[in-house]
């Protein structure tokens, strides 16, 4: 890689990595614009936050935890019987049972029912909100006579209104308005039945609380009992320990406290209730099937009686067992006989196989008793190890082999002999056990039928007494469970309230309002860019298009108008058309070139203000230039100078003796510049800019101006401007900020893909300051007049 390629791909980076910072700066810049939207939205969110923590009712967390005892709640007697291995599992699995007892709602309905939880009473804190008082904060109790079941089917606000009046009386404000005055221990009527209010007798200085209104609310137990239920949490602590954790979300905490004890007491309440049930109904059922079992016992024993009397059978069973004992004896003789004969068979059958070849006898001689055999087989052997150790050493007719030979031959034939003779004896050993065998099973095969039927009249009586024995111990233990019935839970942590309310949260709310204070309008505007499909900075045209751009220019906020190039003016925008006019100028030195077009994708993108400012740039150099209004069909060229002329370009193109003299315009303000209006528009200008009469015009100006500036129609719309692209030598786009589309810049890509135009070019429009130069105006305002 030569210094050339290093040097490009350095400035390629160095570029990269400014654009990089440009993008980053164009986008806290566009943010920072809607600097207001920020604060607008943050006040917003902020004060929601405030309202929302003010107005919401604090909620504390009240705690406990207990062991769960009695593992076995609910199972019969004989779970005793299960396997050890089983007990860790099915611990976890009672106590996870116990927990969704805890969180049942009917458990928390009963507990609300019994806490008398149909009302609670709540005082005024600061505006608009209340807070709910209890038991010895409560200056007034209630007596409740008599509750109406169906009173919440009829209303739609539950709560009276109290104020105390004195010291025997108060006054009531019913939902309708109504204020009834009544003294202490009347009984009053209203939707939630007859109820009663007394002094609490506990509440110190009574008389604080005058002018200061309470409030209470009526409550339908089922309902509160639901609410507690659904605020009620219980864990198991590990599956180890059979613990478990209640936690209770509550706006009291006093209260909560109250909740949980009842809900404990409750629970262990109806766990002993079951307990104690299930042995009562245990013994209840054990005595009855006890009475079955002993006059059933009676009946077998007096019928085991009856048959030994009637066959005189004192023993059978000893008998029939020496039958057994006997005659596994004898199978246990045939069986080892039966060996001794198939391991002399198989030494015999080794033998003969083995002929002339005097192989080793098999060691299995274990199992013969006879000794000869035995001496025969080892001097046969020892022989056969002596002749193989010769024949390693000396030749097969050596004298000592064949001596050794001929004893193995003698020695063989005694083994056969002797092996014979034996196993001639043991068959006739195994015929006589076999005989004699036979004989005990035949004799066995006559025990009588009375022994068996003995022995099934024996057996049934050997079930009762194990089912009447197991019963018995049933009734025990069920008798021992009733009499030792104790509480299924114990606590650990009797429940308690967290000092400080678990909700709501206020620095959580602060944050997450502060958070969708910035996210809303981020949102809104990120939203908003990504549907608007239009050119926000100049990379989005150089990542759609090849077509280099050679300039911006910024927005013009000074209002100068549609002239902003003009001697003496030093604005940043007369700066930004001499940059692209000297750009333009060695473009055009380059290739010969001498006329412009100047077109855009739509109207209203700043084609005519260019091409103004463009020749303005160019007359100021003593350049000669035209500027020629081709937009046959929406002209703004002079309308925008504030000029009018009743003869145009259209009017020489059609007049049979064309002077394009006649259509020069000048204006003061703008040197060296000619100006060609649209003059009377026609009806097809398509046809009019195809004739050969424009290339005869152009070809005029050629020869009388140093550049021409075509205004041409946008080429996203007509077509107008490609009947000209043979004449033009130079095209130029206009691309508008936040005007232009991504769209309209790939035709300007499709164009140059096409070969339509002669060197294309891009000039971007209304940019602003800080988005063009990654400065402010402060800083440009040193060099330029912006």
């Amino acid at each position: 890689m030569d210094i050339k390629e290093i040097l490009k791909e350095l400035e390629e980076e160095n570029n990269k990595s400014s654009s990089n910072q440009l993008n980053l700066k164009v986008l806290l810049t566009k943010y920072l614009k809607k600097w207001h939207w920020f604060l607008i939205s943050l006040t917003v969110f902020s004060l929601l936050s405030i309202a929302y923590v003010y107005f919401s009712t604090p909620v504390y967390l009240v705690r406990s935890s207990l062991v769960i005892k009695d593992q076995k709640k609910g199972a019969d007697f004989t779970s005793s019987l299960l396997l050890d291995a089983t007990a860790s599992s099915r611990n976890m699995y009672v106590v996870e049972n116990e927990a969704e007892v805890f969180k049942s709602e009917s458990l928390m309905i009963k507990a609300a029912e019994e806490l008398e939880y149909h009302h609670a009473f709540y005082r005024t804190n600061g505006p608009f909100r209340w807070k709910e008082i209890h038991d010895l904060e409560v200056p007034v109790k209630l007596v409740l006579h008599e509750r109406r079941k169906d009173y919440f089917e009829e209303i739609d606000d539950n709560t009276l209104v109290i104020n105390l009046v004195g010291e025997s009386g108060f006054e009531l404000e019913f939902p309708n308005g109504k204020k009834v005055r009544s003294k202490f221990g009347d009984k009053i009527q209203n939707f939630f039945g007859t109820f009663s209010l007394e002094k609490n007798e506990y509440y110190p200085d009574f008389l604080d609380y005058h002018e200061k209104p309470l409030k209470i609310a009526f409550f339908d137990p089922v309902g509160v009992g639901k609410y507690l239920a659904y605020n009620l949490s219980v864990d198991v602590v590990n599956k180890q320990a059979s613990v478990l954790e209640l936690y209770l979300n509550i706006e009291h905490p006093k209260r909560g406290e109250q909740v949980l004890n009842k809900l404990i007491e409750l629970y262990n309440r109806e766990s002993e209730d079951e307990k104690n049930e299930i042995a009562k109904n245990t013994i209840a059922f054990i005595d009855e099937q006890l009475l079955d079992l002993g006059s059933e016992l009676a009946q077998i024993e007096r019928e085991a009686e009856q048959y030994k009397l009637n066959y005189s059978i004192t023993d059978v069973s000893a008998e029939s067992q020496l039958f057994l004992q006997s005659t596994a004896t004898n199978r246990q003789q045939i069986s080892e006989l039966s060996v001794q004969i198939d391991v002399l068979e198989s030494i015999e059958n080794n033998i003969i196989r083995s002929g002339n070849n005097f192989e080793m006898v098999p060691g299995t001689l274990n199992i013969i008793v006879d000794p000869t055999l035995s001496e025969l087989i080892t001097s046969f052997n020892e022989l056969q190890r002596r002749r193989e150790g010769m024949l390693r050493t000396t030749q097969p007719n050596n004298p000592i082999v064949l001596d050794l030979t001929d004893q193995l031959k003698d020695l063989r034939s005694n083994i056969l002999e002797n092996i014979k003779n034996i196993k001639n004896g043991l068959i006739i050993s195994r015929n006589s056990l076999t005989a004699s065998a036979n004989q005990f099973q035949t004799r066995a095969s006559k025990v009588p039928t009375i022994e068996r039927e003995l022995l099934d009249i024996t057996r049934k009586q050997s079930i009762k007494q194990d089912h009447y024995l197991l019963l018995t111990q049933r009734r025990e233990e069920a008798l021992l469970t009733l009499a030792s019935s104790s509480s299924n839970s114990r606590i650990i942590d009797p429940p308690s309230a967290y000092d400080d309310p678990v909700k709501p949260k206020k620095l959580l709310i602060y944050i997450f309002a502060v958070l969708l204070g910035f996210a809303t309008p981020l949102g809104i505007i990120y939203t908003k860019d990504l549907l608007d499909d239009s050119i926000k900075v100049k990379t989005d045209v150089e990542s759609l298009s090849t077509v280099k751009v050679i300039g911006e220019i910024s927005r013009n906020k000074q209002k100068e108008g549609v002239l902003c190039v003009a001697r003496g003016k030093k604005s940043l925008v007369a700066e930004q058309f001499r940059f692209i006019r000297s750009n333009i100028a060695t473009l055009a030195s380059k290739f010969g070139s001498k006329v412009i077009m100047v077109s855009s994708g739509m109207s209203g993108e700043g084609k005519t203000f260019f091409s103004i400012n463009l020749g303005a740039s160019f007359g100021l150099t003593g350049k000669s230039v035209v500027i020629l209004e081709l937009d046959l069909r929406k002209p703004a060229l002079l309308t925008s100078l504030k000029m009018k002329a009743k003869y145009g370009i259209s009017d020489v193109l059609i007049d049979a003796n064309p002077d394009i003299s006649k259509t020069y315009l000048h204006k003061k303000e703008i040197e060296n510049v000619t100006l060609i209006g649209a003059g009377n528009l026609p009806e097809d200008p398509s046809e009019l800019l195809s004739s050969t009469a424009l290339h005869k015009v152009i070809e005029t100006l050629r020869n009388q101006f140093d550049y021409i500036i075509i205004d041409t129609a946008p080429v996203g719309l007509v077509s107008d401007a490609f009947m000209l692209s043979e004449l033009i030598d130079i095209s130029i786009f206009m691309v508008r900020y936040n005007y232009t589309t991504k769209t309209q810049v790939q035709t300007i890509e499709d164009i140059k893909q096409n070969n339509r135009f002669n060197n294309p070019l891009i000039v971007l429009n209304d940019a602003e300051t800080e988005l063009t130069y990654g400065y402010g105006p402060k800083y440009a305002a040193g060099y330029y007049k912006v």
